[in-house]
């Protein structure tokens, strides 16, 4: 009996341990894409590669797709949205 007791309180000692979950910073677009400008034309192909022309038009073909709930964002977050632009750099 005392040994179901010891493995019980293991168990459910693991079981309230949970993970922390990580809060990653959002990239600020504009102030992204204008940083990459600084740095020269090829930066953007070298972070991305694919060309920025290329991005923009993907962006732009894939854009019906991809839906963006900014209440259930605001509900998890706190935060808006995330945009189309950043949504095809995450994939």
């Amino acid at each position: 009996m005392l040994l179901v007791c010891v493995l019980a309180e293991e168990y459910l000692s693991e079981k309230k341990a949970r993970k922390a979950i990580y809060v990653r910073e959002r990239i600020e677009w504009e102030k992204h894409i204008q940083h990459l400008a600084e740095e020269g034309p090829e930066a953007f192909l070298r972070m991305y590669r694919m060309e920025y022309r290329s991005f923009k038009k993907l962006c732009t073909i894939i854009s019906g797709k991809i839906l963006v709930n900014d209440e259930m964002a605001q509900l998890r977050t706190g935060k808006e949205g995330i945009t189309l632009r950043l949504c095809c750099i995450v994939c």
